[in-house]
């Protein structure tokens, strides 16, 4: 039976695996080995410093064993994921791993993630996901909608207002969106989120 509970630092090193995971989500393509993805700078920045201001994960488990995960974390225009919209909206991460697909853990994990972003306070979550990943259907089902690109991915928003107000509207401006930004700028602090 699956149980959910949430993610601490003694979880990172499932993160990344799920993180991996997350890379690598197209079965049909030939993988690299775990280590040598796990050290460049692309990969390792996107948990580097885990549990900073802001960061949530969930982690999925069965008899004991973690077998997914769903995370978000707070970026800058100057230090950020592929699917960065704003300084205030937290970018999701997730995947499950390749024996537990289709049976309702993805949608478990993300629920619960999007209730804990609404519990936060939190206007809005987005994410990055390739469009012919099998999981953009379960995004668009939970309400995200897509507002850029960014190389092959597509960025998608979830609005977290409540019925009444106006929905959160991406920025005007999406060039940030570009794949070419360096993803390996240094750190710098954006309003009162404190990223380090």
């Amino acid at each position: 039976m699956l149980q959910l509970r949430l993610g601490s630092t003694t979880d990172l090193g499932f993160l990344e695996e799920m993180l991996f995971e997350a890379f690598f989500w197209d079965t049909s393509m030939k993988r690299p080995l775990f280590a040598s993805i796990r050290g460049t700078a692309e990969f390792s920045k996107l948990l580097a410093g885990w549990e900073r201001q802001g960061d949530r994960a969930m982690i999925g488990e069965e008899s004991g064993t973690r077998i997914g995960a769903a995370w978000f974390r707070f970026w800058t225009p100057e230090f950020h994921s592929y699917g960065f919209v704003d300084v205030d909206t937290p970018e999701i991460a997730m995947a499950v791993g390749q024996d537990y697909r289709s049976k309702g853990v993805g949608r478990r994990l993300l629920d619960a993630l999007v209730e804990t972003a609404r519990a936060d306070g939190l206007p809005a979550l987005s994410l990055s996901v390739s469009p012919l990943n099998f999981a953009r259907q379960l995004y668009e089902s939970a309400g995200f909608r897509k507002v850029g690109e960014s190389g092959t991915s597509w960025t998608l928003l979830l609005s977290l207002s409540p019925l009444g107000c106006a929905p959160t509207e991406p920025p005007n401006d999406l060039s940030f969106l570009s794949r070419s930004r360096a993803m390996d700028a240094p750190l710098v602090l954006s309003r009162d989120k404190k990223l380090g």
